[in-house]
Formats: C-alpha cells, structure tokens, sequence
C-alpha cells in the first residue's frame, strides 16, 4: 500500500505508531534491558547488538544483516540509553555486546575508552562533517526537531509557523515538550530555540510550556488533543502522520531548526569484532538505510538516498533553515541554557 506517498505496509505504520504511544522513542526507551544477554558462539559471523532503538528499528537491522549475510547470527537485546552503556562499562574486558546503537556523541563521549574506532567502507556517502575524525562514533541517522501540532486545538486551525510565534502568552499550558534534564530530544530541541530565540525570547516560551514527566507523553498528548503543539523529533511525529492522523500536522520553525545525529559504536574488546563490524555496515548500507526511513522514519546519514522521494511528507535538509548547535562553543552554551532552565 501506498500512502500519503511513503510506500509502507498498514502493519508497519500500526506497529510504528504503537511504539511512540507507548513512548518508545529513539534513544528514550522505557524497556529495561534483559537480565543476561547469551552470547553467541564465538565465531567472526556472530554479533551481540545493545541497541536503545524501538523494535521496529531494531528489526529492519537484524533483518537486513541476515539478507546480507544468512551467516551472520545478529542477538539484539534493547533498553534504555543509559542503563545499556553503563553495562558495556560494567562489562570492560569480557564485553558480551559487540556494538551499542544508538545514542548522540555528545553522550558517548563520556565513554570513548571503550570504543574500538572502526571506518566503515559505507562512510564514503556519508557527509565528512558529520563523521568523527577519529572514527569513534558512527552516524547512523539524522533527527531533526519538529513541532508536532493539532490543528483542531488551535482557533481558527493556524498553525505556529515559528519559534518566535510559540513565545506569545496565548499558547500557555498548550505546548508540551519533555524535560531537557532527562530527555536528549528535548535538550536538542531547546537548547536550538534559546539559540533562535535570545534568552528574553526563551523565557517567554518557557512560561508557556508544559513539561512532561515521560518523553512518551508529548507525542500522543497531541495525538489525543490535550495540547495544540509538542516539542521532539520529526521520527517520532511521522507516524501519526503517515498512519493518517486526524488534525495532525508537522511544522519545521522557519526561524530555524536543529539536527542531531544518532551514532553507533564498536565494543573496545568484544568478543566477536568481525561480527560488529559487519553489523555496522549493514546499518549504513544503503539498502538498509533505505529501509530504516520506509519503515522507522530514521532519516539516513547517506548523501545518496532522495528522502522526501521515499516519504514524500519529509523534506529535504536543503529546503529548511538548520541552525548550528555543534559549534565549539555549544558546550558552554548547554551548561548556561541548562542553568536558566533550572532557575525558570
């Protein structure tokens, strides 16, 4: 079936759509890791992936290596961010997973002396700015910040069209977005408006928000209209979308918006590294990149794939306004927004 232009089967959009309702957005699962994870026989075509993607994610990946390679047995076991690598540490020197995938760089940097650098042969479509010089953390897709918004919440159905709208008194308790003390969706996506918007423009829009407990509830909060606008990632508002939603749009700032890129890497050690390597080009393969945006909505890092070709409601990178937030002084300006964020 083709719909709205994305040619995706019902199942794939009930399945994706069920997963951000039950708050399994990239890289903020409320699953728990399992209790021990089995290692597979200790051969180069064996893989023990830790993976903090949703199910749908992480099935389009296992599938692939095996259509790539049948022998290459890929064990997956899912949780949160967090939780995952703080066992891959636990774990130095008798690593039973082989790649972790996938969290920001900004987040596994504080795990670099684990990493075993891997340049996969894949990274020549990837775009040089966005790879590692040190081959550290391996891109693996690209969220962009979006608003999600229901038409049928605000007078009149017109929709913000910037950040600078969103500052206005009349959206007060009618924004939701997740706390960017827990959520790194919600910290990319602030930290770019304090950016856009000045610190006075900020505050404005800080007053007006509603802050969620879980990064689960901003997504179907909009769905079921008890707010006109969420705050996250565009992944986890296509599915609505796609899945036909009624009343549901997805807005881009023109005022400027903001992207990150999730990242995969190598276990330092692991016990099968052939295997994670092996893992990581079928993730970067275009084929399976391909698949991942069709079926999950992760816009690939490849140069090479037409994305609003594939999933004609996502647009192309050249056609929004994106502005830099991984520039070397961002680091100081996340601890300063995190700070006003605290006294708000």
């Amino acid at each position: 079936m083709k719909r709205r232009g994305i040619a995706v089967s019902s199942a794939v959009v009930a399945v994706a759509a069920a997963l951000i309702l039950a708050g399994c957005s990239g890289g903020e699962k409320t699953a728990s890791p399992s209790a021990s994870a089995t290692a597979p026989a200790n051969t180069a075509t064996s893989a023990v992936m830790y993976s903090s993607n949703n199910a749908t994610t992480v099935g389009v990946v296992v599938k692939a290596a095996a259509a790539v390679s049948p022998s290459l047995k890929v064990e997956a076991v899912t949780g949160s961010s967090g939780p995952l690598l703080q066992r891959i540490k636990s774990e130095a020197g008798k690593n039973s997973a082989d790649v972790f995938y996938s969290a920001p760089a900004d987040v596994l940097g504080a795990y670099a002396d684990m990493i075993e650098p891997y340049k996969s042969s894949e990274e020549s479509a990837i775009p040089k700015d966005i790879l590692d010089p040190k081959d550290r953390w391996i891109p693996t897709n690209t969220h962009i910040v979006a608003l999600m918004v229901n038409i049928d919440q605000i007078p009149g159905g017109a929709a913000p069209a910037k950040w600078s709208d969103l500052t206005d008194a009349k959206w007060k308790g009618k924004i939701i977005v997740a706390d960017p003390q827990q959520s790194t969706t919600a910290l990319t996506a602030l930290y770019g408006a304090y950016k856009v918007l000045g610190k006075d423009g900020f505050q404005k829009l800080s007053a007006n928000l509603k802050v969620a407990a879980n990064s689960g509830d901003v997504y179907p909060g909009v769905a079921n209209g008890e707010y006109a606008v969420g705050i996250g990632y565009e992944s986890n508002i296509a599915p609505y979308i796609a899945g036909g939603q009624a009343g549901v749009k997805i807005v881009y700032p023109k005022d400027g918006t903001f992207q990150e890129q999730d990242r995969a890497i190598l276990i330092k050690g692991s016990a099968h590294l052939d295997g994670g390597k092996r893992v990581i080009d079928t993730i970067l393969a275009k084929k399976t990149q391909e698949q991942l945006l069709v079926q999950a909505f992760r816009r690939p890092v490849r140069s090479d794939i037409d994305v609003s070709k594939l999933v004609e409601f996502l647009p192309k990178l050249s056609s929004l306004k994106l502005v830099d937030i991984h520039s070397a002084s961002d680091d100081k300006g996340r601890e300063d927004f995190l700070t006003l964020w605290k006294t708000r």
